[in-house]
């Protein structure tokens, strides 16, 4: 795939082996990138071009000599302030309501998955994070999503 809309997984473990769910990461940075390029946002052209570089294009050699990268990609889908926690849409906000939507559960696949004592003791988060893993594994909540996003007013 192109390297700046390749899941930040694959970008991290060059070799892995290619998921569905890195098919759905690799949509959401297509739709991430295109924002941060092109729609109107309060955010700085400085700002956008390190972001964008930050997002997209950092990498740097591991042991064994590979290029990788990813590693903002996946903080900022932890954090939830994908594609840039800096980035508000002057114009076409749906576009950013749905991006950030589509990213909500990566945070299952990048955040630290809970141990057995964290899962009884926040039992109730539980529901949230298995919902999540789920969405990744098949690509009927991805599509939903979009058609929900493309009925609401705005678009």
């Amino acid at each position: 795939g192109t390297w700046q809309f390749m899941s930040a997984a694959l970008l991290r473990s060059p070799g892995r082996m290619h998921e569905l769910k890195d098919d759905i990461e690799s949509f959401l940075h297509i739709l991430g990138w295109i924002a941060l390029s092109y729609l109107p946002s309060s955010m700085g052209e400085d700002e956008r071009t390190h972001t964008l570089w930050l997002m997209y294009d950092r990498s740097g050699q591991n042991a064994a000599g590979w290029q990788e990268g990813g590693s903002y990609k996946a903080f900022q889908l932890v954090w939830g302030a994908y594609p840039g926690e800096g980035l508000k849409l002057t114009e076409h906000r749906p576009m950013l309501e749905l991006i950030r939507d589509l990213a909500s559960p990566f945070l299952a696949r990048y955040g630290k998955p809970p141990t057995e004592e964290q899962q009884k003791r926040f039992e109730f988060l539980m529901p949230q994070y298995r919902l999540n893993i789920e969405r990744l594994s098949s690509p009927e909540w991805f599509l939903r999503t979009f058609e929900e996003a493309l009925e609401s007013p705005g678009w």
